[in-house]
């Protein structure tokens, strides 16, 4: 009688998940390049905080030519923020949250450019500061549970990412900037180093 041999299904030789993970938008931000966005951030980020410390903004809604320096410095840092949680998507579950997080922050520049521009907050900037906040803090939670659930990235370089915005806006008038650029500058020579990809690597070899 001939021997019976079960098939083995198809499926059994799909690996589980891979990363960094592709994609037609997050696959083209490397690690390194998302390392480069989150240590231009930090940069601008410790900066801005620096001179928001130094020289508060006072109750004058008209905006000097040190403030109009500073919102062109936080206008760059919102743009590498978006490139930097695109990175990120690459080392989590899914990418909503990062694509979420990424409009909000490009959706804020166009405030921050106008007021810029105009030397003055224009009427819109409360509406499209509000919403962008909201896509920004929503996202960059989602984000931030992918990441953690993804376990691709060691928790020290996750769990703070949340509060990165709390400093940047909330406590902008104290220097909140330069605690969260720190924060952002060290994610960035992790990303630079390669350590992201390491580990990512290694778990995929256990």
């Amino acid at each position: 009688m001939a021997a019976v041999t079960t098939p083995v299904p198809a499926t059994s030789s799909v690996a589980p998940n891979t990363y960094p993970r592709d994609g037609r938008l997050i696959g083209r931000v490397s690690s390194r390049l998302a390392g480069a966005a989150a240590l231009t951030a930090g940069i601008l980020s410790i900066a801005v905080g620096t001179l928001q410390f130094l020289f508060p903004q006072d109750e004058d809604p008209a905006i000097d030519p040190r403030t109009r320096l500073i919102l062109v410095m936080f206008t760059l840092s919102l743009w590498a923020f978006a490139v930097l949680f695109l990175g990120l998507a690459r080392y989590a579950r899914s990418s909503w949250g990062a694509f979420v997080a990424a409009t909000g922050t490009v959706l804020l520049t166009l405030g921050t450019v106008t007021s810029a521009a105009n030397g003055i907050d224009l009427e819109f900037f409360p509406i499209v500061a509000m919403a962008a906040n909201a896509l920004w803090l929503i996202g960059v939670v989602g984000l931030t549970v992918s990441l953690v659930r993804a376990q691709q990235m060691s928790l020290w370089l996750v769990l703070p990412l949340p509060l990165v915005q709390v400093f940047l806006l909330f406590f902008s008038q104290m220097g909140g900037g330069v605690p969260a650029g720190l924060f952002v500058s060290a994610l960035g020579v992790v990303l630079l180093a390669g350590g992201a990809q390491s580990r990512a690597r290694r778990r995929a070899g256990r």
